[in-house]
């Protein structure tokens, strides 16, 4: 178990459909049944989608393409924009999020599992709109040239190369295995075969292979770590003006989660290539003059 300090944001709202990256993560989960009045426990792993997002002031939520793979937006200078992280599961979770590869809340270099992490309410979601800068207020997000970027500034201040992690953003969930199986003990699924009329109906419609038909086939692969980005990125992100954003701090035993990059929620972004005029156009006569 690990004991960490969590940034309850209070930006919290419903989750959507719209398109987002996503990361498919086998959680343990002990569903409590009782049949006949009888009390069992199971073991399944049933995947879970921990989505991510980019919200543009401008355009709303970024549309995403694949660029070698991996899940890819175009980015435009100065464009404001927020992240919004989703939870599925019943329990609340820790979110590790970085820009650039600098901790959202610190603003420093952050390993996976080892950084200051954000609260998220279950089946809850979390827009964050800047760099936290103290307990009560942020600093917007928005692209910029990597000169201009925040991991620059920090960088130069650390004697350090940081824009080098320019154009990725990343978000590792952890969560605590003993909530989860609270949630389940206090959410049991009850059953009477007696009054089935099928092997495959129950008294409240529920069936043992609903409980584990989550496979963890069709899972999205892992998105590439930040080093393997493509050296021609560009774009970065920026500290923009001083919003209000309270924070709380709060304890979290979390002992499951991502703790590996490849597990992680990965999106990367760049400005848009720039195009070369063509000399040759067409093919074509030149049109006499009258």
């Amino acid at each position: 178990m690990k004991l960490t300090r969590v940034a309850l944001a209070f930006l919290v709202g419903p989750l959507s459909s719209v398109q987002a990256a996503v990361q498919y993560v086998p959680v343990v989960t002990h569903p409590v049944i009782y049949e006949n009045g009888a009390r069992r426990v199971e073991r399944v792993r049933p995947s879970m989608g921990f989505r991510l997002e980019l919200i543009s002031d401008q355009e709303g939520v970024k549309p995403e393409s694949f660029r070698h793979g991996k899940p890819f937006v175009t980015a435009t200078p100065d464009e404001r924009y927020a992240v919004r992280l989703y939870n599925p599961l019943p329990v609340r979770v820790a979110v590790n999020l970085t820009v650039d590869g600098l901790n959202s809340i610190t603003g420093k270099p952050s390993g996976i599992a080892d950084g200051e992490k954000w609260m998220i309410d279950p089946y809850g979601t979390l827009t964050l709109r800047g760099w936290q800068v103290n307990g009560e207020e942020s600093r917007r997000f928005f692209f910029t040239a990597k000169p201009k970027s925040y991991a620059k500034w920090a960088g130069d201040r650390m004697g350090k190369d940081l824009s080098a992690n320019c154009g990725v953003i990343g978000a590792a969930f952890f969560w605590s295995q003993q909530e989860l199986d609270a949630y389940y003990e206090a959410h049991a699924q009850v059953r009477d075969t007696r009054l089935r009329c099928s092997p495959a109906a129950s008294m409240n419609g529920v069936r043992l292979q609903d409980v584990a038909s989550e496979s963890l086939a069709g899972a999205a692969p892992a998105p590439l770590l930040a080093k393997e980005a493509e050296k021609k990125e560009k774009a970065g992100t920026g500290m923009g003006e001083r919003e209000s954003n309270p924070t709380v701090q709060v304890a979290f035993n979390y002992d499951r989660g991502m703790y590996k990059a490849k597990e992680a929620v990965v999106i990367y972004y760049d400005f848009a290539p720039e195009t070369t005029p063509n000399p040759f156009p067409a093919l074509s006569y030149a049109p006499e003059m009258p």
